[in-house]
């Protein structure tokens, strides 16, 4: 399904050296699957899901591809949710999930992070 105007997104974006990445996607691998175990893309009943996805990239010296990779990796979480009360039941059930704590501990990586932004522009109505 599509994201629309008057949806609501979580966004979350790391950048993690090296040596990390492992332990990194490795969350990742367990995050997805508590994804697919918790969130609904089906129905009414919260967390209603309509986008899930978590990339990676190179990070570039001074964001100049000229320049070459700086050795870390970006990675980028992105949640779409129906409604604003999505992202609400995501956080209020990921407080008792055992990897919850895991994240906590890829902290000191996090560079951004949007919770229950509106949509106010996408390719759909």
């Amino acid at each position: 399904m599509a994201t629309n105007k008057s949806q609501y997104t979580l966004t979350t974006q790391w950048i993690v050296p090296e040596e990390k990445t492992s332990e990194v996607e490795n969350f990742f691998a367990e995050h997805e699957v508590w994804m697919r175990e918790t969130h609904n893309l089906t129905g009414n009943d919260e967390p209603r899901i309509i986008d899930y996805s978590v990339s990676k990239a190179p990070q570039y010296i001074d964001n100049d591809l000229e320049k070459g990779p700086s050795g870390n990796t970006i990675y980028s979480l992105h949640e779409v949710y129906m409604t604003d009360q999505g992202a609400m039941k995501h956080f209020e059930l990921w407080q008792s999930h055992p990897a919850a704590e895991k994240m906590t501990g890829m902290a000191e990586y996090q560079t951004d992070m949007s919770f229950n932004a509106e949509v106010i522009a996408s390719m759909e109505s």
